[in-house]
Order: structure tokens, then sequence, then C-alpha cells
């Protein structure tokens, strides 16, 4: 397995890292750290995640007990096609699902450069209008958007507006 990754640095040159940029074939023991903690690495965090919704969501209780119909179709954005995968599908024992989710993680975690405290330039995150409020619409989202990123040019940029039919 390849264990390296393309990166850009700051004069636009691409350059091939490791991955485990300390870690080698010689190398007997690690010790991850995080300077808030390990559940703040998105190698970590990422695992919880799907490790929890994997243990929340028994595909077979949930028909038993009529939640959902036993021939629904189920699907997941990015990190929840795993928890998908796993819980519903049953094609990844949660040996590979951790380790998959741990390598998407830690692919992540280092391929944006990050600052001493572990910060970077980059946050994820989802937003329903609905859940904000009754009145503030998915037009009033994009607005709040654009108005950011007018302020932080190029900064934010806003991906998978599909919630009008959630």
């Amino acid at each position: 397995m390849d264990t390296t990754y393309d990166t850009m640095d700051k004069d636009g040159q691409v350059k091939t890292l490791p991955l485990f940029g300390d870690i080698n074939a010689q190398t007997p023991k690690y010790t991850f750290s995080h300077p808030t903690g390990l559940p703040f690495a998105t190698q970590f965090a990422q695992n919880a995640l799907v490790v929890t919704e994997k243990a929340a969501f028994k595909f077979e209780d949930i028909c038993y007990k009529g939640f959902v119909q036993n021939d629904c179709a189920f699907t997941g954005y990015s990190l929840s096609e795993y928890s998908a995968l796993a819980s519903i599908a049953d094609v990844l024992p949660v040996s590979s699902l951790v380790d998959v989710v741990f390598y998407r993680g830690i692919t992540m975690q280092r391929a944006v450069e990050h600052d001493s405290e572990n910060r970077s330039n980059y946050v994820m995150c989802a937003v329903n209008p609905s859940h904000i409020s009754k009145t503030f619409t998915d037009a009033a989202l994009r607005e709040v958007i654009d108005s950011i990123a007018v302020r932080t040019r190029p900064s934010l940029v806003a991906k998978k507006f599909d919630v009008s039919q959630e």
C-alpha cells in the first residue's frame, strides 16, 4: 500500500509526502497526540462517529420494531457512507470499518497544513436551514454564506445544497 500523499506548498509546487510523517517500517511503536485530545484529531473523531453509528443502528432491530421497512433504500453522504455500508449493507466488518475510516481521517488530517495549535484554514459544517428557524430558508442560508465569503475570500465554499426535501 502506498502511504504517501500529494500536497501543494505555498509556492504552488506539488510535493509528495509520507502519510505517516514520523512512522516508517522500522518504527516499533507510536503514540498519537493532539493539543486538545485525540477526539479532536480527525482520524479518531471520525472513527468515534462511525462506530457509534454502527452500534446505534442495528438494521434488523429497527426493521423488527417497525421503524423502517425491510426493502427501504438507504444511503449516506461522505463519512455516513461508511456507516451505511457497515450497518445496512453489512459489507464492512467493524475491523475493516475502523481501518478504512482511520486512513481516511489521517489523510484528511495530514493533507492540510496545521499551525502549532493544530488549526487549519479549513472547517466543514452541515447546516439545514429548517433547523435554524421556520422562516430561515435555503435562500437566506445562501445569503449568509455569500456574505461571509465576501469577507473571507476565498476561504468559504458551500457544497451540497439539497436540503429542500428534508
